[in-house]
């Protein structure tokens, strides 16, 4: 299994999920982040300036953009992602404590 750093950048400088005109489109989305929670390929994501970030896993970059395919925001065109995979990472034995 291999470690993805998920960053999306949303393609126009002014969008923003927080606007009351794109809301279907944030409902959709967190859908599809809590799917990708269910089903064990997304351990966190979340807002950054300009587009998003995360944490996701599979088996290997193919397989994590094939999954952001379906993504609400890819399909609106919104948004451009990047992943970058991380080597051999060491996680925190208190992790879910550090989130708290």
């Amino acid at each position: 299994m291999k470690y993805y750093v998920i960053e999306g950048k949303f393609k126009n400088f002014q969008f923003s999920l927080e606007e009351e005109e794109n809301k279907e489109l944030r409902t959709a989305f967190e859908s599809f982040v809590k799917k990708g929670m269910d089903e064990g390929h997304i351990l966190m994501m979340g807002g950054r300036a300009h587009g998003i970030l995360g944490i996701g896993k599979g088996e290997h970059l193919d397989d994590m953009l094939q999954k952001f395919e379906g993504d609400p925001l890819t399909l609106a065109d919104v948004i451009e992602y990047r992943m970058v995979e991380m080597e051999e990472p060491a996680i925190s034995e208190t992790a879910e404590e550090f989130f708290k």
